[in-house]
């Protein structure tokens, strides 16, 4: 499990270190000028890296999650909001650490639980949106969802509004999907609980 572990955190730092080195000496007001090869290349990488991550190294985790999210989208949403809440205050907390005299002893470990947790959600929503679209096609597979999944991620980055929108409203999901399979709360604990899933994606 050791190698499991150290893998995911290699990975979840392959996606965020070129992030943070790219920002360092850059003023803020270029950080969000992206051209839009940029945009694509940062929705796409996210969404392929922390996938292939998740589906490689925690499989049986990641069908869950999948599931859970596409089982009940809006209960999942719910939590997800909590926890997007939780991972702003731990952002600016983050931010405020990083103003003192060795405060980024907190500041980067924050930082990077935020900005992993973050991403790994908006895999698990690409994700359970890709394998709700392939579902009626007869395929049901996490590997081409998460194929799918970066060709959506693709195609939301070239939407100026509504593709921030989406991947925002996909994220929450994952997220709470997430959290939901941390508590037993998943769609699995429902099925032998006997309870219909409620709201399927």
């Amino acid at each position: 499990m050791n190698w499991r572990v150290g893998g995911f955190v290699a990975v979840g730092l392959l996606a965020i270190l070129p992030s943070a080195v790219a920002a360092q000496g850059v003023p803020t007001e270029q950080l969000v000028e992206l051209t839009l090869l940029e945009r694509v290349a940062i929705e796409t990488s996210v969404v392929l890296f922390m996938g292939v991550a998740i589906l490689s190294l925690f499989p049986d985790w990641g069908s869950s999650t999948i599931d859970t999210a596409r089982g009940s989208a809006f209960v999942s949403g719910f939590f997800g909001v909590l926890v997007a809440v939780a991972l702003v205050l731990l952002g600016g907390s983050a931010w405020v650490f990083s103003q003192v005299m060795l405060g980024w002893l907190a500041a980067y470990p924050l930082a990077l639980l935020v900005l992993g947790t973050t991403f790994v959600g908006s895999a698990i929503g690409f994700i359970a949106l890709a394998n709700t679209i392939i579902a009626p096609l007869g395929v049901d597979h996490n590997w081409v969802g998460l194929l799918v999944a970066v060709a959506i991620a693709a195609v939301l980055a070239l939407l100026p509004i509504v593709g921030p929108a989406v991947a925002a409203v996909l994220t929450i999901v994952g997220l709470g999907s997430m959290t939901r399979t941390a508590l037993g709360n998943d769609k699995r604990t429902e099925r032998e609980q006997g309870m219909p899933p409620a709201h399927r994606l």
